[in-house]
């Protein structure tokens, strides 16, 4: 039977386990370091933003397209590389909320990772989505405005709450999502956001809607633009919203342009025939142009009237006496922006 030598290991045997022990050796300090220093590619902690010619093709910004890279605030770095996605792809990225971009005009979206260079674990992602037209962009923008967004000038349509920023200028709306609301990351995240918004300023034509509401109405923080339809009711091209609070009485005041008329007459019409065939009850008046027409639908109140190619009123209103009230207020206003513009 073989046993062991009564010698001891050979200086070949000798040589080979401290060759061993050496690798093993170099491999624990190896791990040691990296636990120490990690690869800043993969915690996002590389410094400075990546040059053109390290982004890829998804990095790149197409024409137009405000360059987020160049944008970002110096204490943001980003974290791994950006991706872009599609009307087909959308879906992977932010499901749930696919259909209201698709149905504003979608076009493309940009995201990226970003980390606060001193601190890796202060982290947000961009998403920058590029729409059909000014209006696409605000119609997201505004249909998602958080309840406790506070304005961020001078960007006329850009906030902050809690953790997020959102900003609609040109055919774009951007947001930053922090992993907390950190307020070091908050402050960079606001100004890469202004700095994309001086890019892309807002449209006047919204603009120019916004202000055909009372002043009282707040419609430059409060507004929402519904694309194709609203009220389920698809005869809309599109329609500027506010929501009031009377009295604790609430209601919608809207103004809208008709998808297949920009007689505003006879938008309003198509509109009253839409109401009193799902169940709404006449109350008041006959000819949207000349007087309001009052109806009641299922309890609430609802009062509609066209001034020029538009079609305005009050939607779903507690009581009629704020229906009637803020009918009044968005007529005069209305009519007064008018002569001011001249027709």
């Amino acid at each position: 039977m073989a046993g062991r030598s009564s010698t001891g290991p050979s200086v070949s045997e000798r040589r080979l386990s401290w060759a061993l022990l050496g690798v093993l050796a170099l491999t624990a300090a190896g791990v040691f370091a990296v636990s120490f220093h990690p690869d800043p590619w993969l915690t996002g902690t590389v410094s400075g933003g990546l040059p053109p010619e390290q982004r890829g093709p998804d990095g790149a910004p197409k024409p137009g397209e405000p360059d987020l890279f160049a944008a970002l605030a110096p204490s943001l770095v980003p974290a791994g590389s950006p991706e872009r996605f599609d009307a087909q792809t959308l879906a992977d990225k932010i499901d749930g909320k696919a259909d209201l971009y698709l149905e504003a005009g979608f076009r493309s979206l940009l995201t990226q990772r970003v980390s606060l260079a001193k601190d890796p674990d202060a982290w947000a992602e961009f998403f920058l989505f590029t729409m059909e037209s000014p209006e696409s962009a605000f119609s997201v923008f505004s249909r998602q405005r958080r309840s406790s967004a506070l304005r961020l000038p001078p960007a006329p349509f850009a906030y902050r709450a809690a953790n997020a920023v959102c900003v609609a200028a040109g055919p774009f709306y951007m947001e930053a999502i922090g992993a907390s609301e950190n307020p070091e990351l908050m402050e960079a995240l606001t100004a890469t956001a202004s700095a994309l918004a001086e890019k892309a300023p807002a449209s006047q034509e919204i603009l120019r809607h916004v202000e055909l509401f009372p002043p009282a109405a707040a419609a430059h923080d409060r507004a929402v633009l519904f694309k194709g339809s609203a009220f389920g009711y698809d005869g809309f091209a599109h329609a500027y919203a506010v929501s009031v609070t009377e009295d604790g009485a609430a209601l919608t005041a809207f103004v809208a342009v008709g998808k297949n008329s920009r007689d505003g007459r006879a938008s309003a019409e198509a509109f009253l025939r839409f109401l009193e065939e799902n169940g709404a009850t006449r109350i008041s008046g006959t000819d949207p142009e000349t007087d309001a027409v009052v109806l009641d639908f299922y309890g609430f109140t609802e009062v509609v009237f066209s001034r020029g190619p538009y079609v305005a009123g009050i939607h779903e209103a507690d009581r009629r006496d704020a229906a009637e009230h803020w009918a009044k207020l968005l007529q005069d206003r209305l009519r007064a922006v008018d002569e001011n513009r001249g027709g």
